[in-house]
């Protein structure tokens, strides 16, 4: 099999064995079978084209070698494990995220039967529950944008790019389709679900795991483990005690509570670096000028993104994260009296305005005072700083920022859904943060014209990654506790949806390697 690369596609052509051919200067005769890895839009210069890589069976294989964009390879594929022995009691996976998702999906496929808790509502009360949050102020410390089937991850803009190299990369995707994706995810530049899609797409994997044995539990919050000499023999939950001797932990990055009980129970937790900052909007329009040039405003061209980090001299990285074109920012939070935004946009992108969170690194300095979970009370600080009545939103034009000078009102109109109160944002950050927010912002605008001009603020963002790590052995296993598998994001394995789907997938792997020793 030949890995083709650089294979041109003219916008509004759709993409054929013809374009391989021409590529290889050969007969449609000789391709027997194609694949598309990859797809990309080349909008640089004054050439506006599609780019692909493709994996092909190909006659005489050899003579195409010589071309530079191709290569023998053969296209990883994934191979579902196989347990040898059954156990006498089913595993036990604590959260319903993209890490609990898959890994029930992997032990439900060779017929381990787990037993999956959620302490949230399945997505369709979820959906109902974010909607009252959004228009009313009605906060559900149990039923939110972090907590309830799918994850954060449902409630935002169902990113799915990765970095990641890895065949259970193939597997997410594949499931994903399964469940009614579009297939092009599995090979587009930066694929992308919503959360419209997202919420469809949760239900059927939930569905698919039932039908293979697997068993839900909902509104379901673990409360403690059972323990016998460091050994888990059960679980005690705030609706039943569950027997068990693996716990698959996929609590997410927002479960502290769950930490703390943890951490007394002997778990081995340490603090990690994360990052807080704001987000900020924009007209979508100022970014696909910026993305597109001359060619924006092209019939077939899509809401463009954008992806900017700098260095800074208080030696602080800046960056964007989690860029929602044609999206909402929402309320994010866990608690009363605590604010937290995000940003969430549906499959379409077809909204006024961009967000994105604008990222400042945070390093332990900034928060330890000798407890693993510190981290958590500094963003809580924050939340509370950062709240007022009925979840209104500290708001600020990025140009006043830089100025030190509250708004008198907005440059655009904001997509959050509750109202906004004109603050100095410098008010919630230390100085090393704000400087380095600061000259991250001019960095930005001079790649981005209009950036700054054009740009608001909202605050705050802090959960945009879990501020502690939960020790693991080289099997997936916890340190200190036999039978407690920590994955995902939460535990601080992973960075978003496909990567801790990934880390999910790993630890029930993991899982049925110890069974079937």
């Amino acid at each position: 099999m030949l890995k083709i690369n650089q294979i041109r596609c003219e916008v509004g052509e759709t993409f054929s064995i013809h374009h391989i051919a021409k590529k290889l200067r050969c007969s449609i005769n000789d391709i027997q079978s194609f694949e598309i890895d990859r797809e990309s839009i080349d909008a640089r210069g004054d050439d506006l084209h599609y780019s692909y890589s493709v994996y092909a069976s190909i006659k005489n294989e050899d003579k195409y070698l010589k071309n530079r964009d191709v290569k023998k390879e053969t296209k990883e594929v994934y191979v579902l494990p196989t347990a040898t022995k059954s156990s006498k009691q089913r595993p036990i996976i604590v959260g319903f995220g993209p890490s609990g998702m898959y890994a029930g999906l992997i032990l439900a496929e060779v017929g381990l039967n787990p037993i999956i808790i959620e302490r949230g509502q399945a997505v369709e009360q979820r959906a109902k529950d974010i909607n009252a949050f959004f228009t009313k102020g009605k906060l559900l410390e149990s039923s939110n944008v972090q907590f309830g089937e799918g994850g954060a991850g449902t409630f935002s803009d169902g990113k799915l790019t990765t970095r990641m190299k890895n065949v259970r990369v193939s597997k997410v995707y594949e499931e994903f389709v399964e469940a009614g994706a579009n297939p092009a995810i599995q090979y587009q530049q930066r694929p992308h679900l919503g959360t419209d899609v997202l919420q469809t797409i949760v239900k059927k994997i939930r569905e698919k795991i039932i039908r293979f044995g697997g068993e839900i539990h909902f509104d379901t919050k673990l409360k403690s483990l059972y323990l016998n000499d460091n050994q888990i023999v059960g679980i005690h939950t705030n609706k039943q005690d569950f027997s068990t001797d693996s716990v698959i932990l996929c609590t997410g990055h927002s479960a502290s509570d769950t930490y703390e009980t943890l951490l007394a129970q002997g778990v081995e937790i340490t603090q990690k670096d994360f990052a807080i900052g704001v987000r900020v909007e924009h007209p979508q329009g100022l970014i696909d000028q910026s993305t597109y040039g001359k060619h924006y405003g092209h019939p077939t061209l899509k809401a463009s993104s954008y992806q900017l980090t700098t260095k800074t001299s208080v030696n602080r990285g800046v960056y964007s994260f989690c860029m929602c074109p044609g999206g909402v920012v929402i309320p994010a939070s866990t608690e009363q009296n605590c604010l937290a935004v995000n940003g969430m946009s549906y499959s379409m992108r077809a909204g006024k305005n961009a967000n994105s969170a604008i990222l400042v690194q945070i390093p332990r300095r900034d928060f330890d005072q000798g407890h693993p979970l510190d981290g958590f009370q500094f963003q809580k600080k924050l939340e509370q700083l950062g709240y007022y009545e009925g979840f209104a939103a500290p708001a600020q034009n990025i140009k006043d920022y830089l100025k030190h000078t509250p708004s008198d009102k907005l440059v655009i109109q904001t997509s959050y859904p509750r109202s906004t109160i004109m603050k100095d944002m410098h008010a919630f950050f230390s100085d090393e943060v704000n400087i380095a927010m600061e000259e991250g912002m001019k960095q930005f605008d001079k790649r981005i014209h209009g950036w700054i001009d054009q740009g608001i603020m909202i605050g705050l963002e802090t959960r945009s990654s879990s501020p502690i790590k939960i020790l693991r052995n080289d099997d997936g296993s916890s340190s200190t506790i036999q039978g407690l598998y920590p994955c995902g994001e939460g535990a601080g394995y992973a960075g978003g949806i496909v990567s801790s789907a990934v880390d999910g997938i790993k630890q029930a792997e993991n899982y049925i390697a110890h069974l079937n020793q």
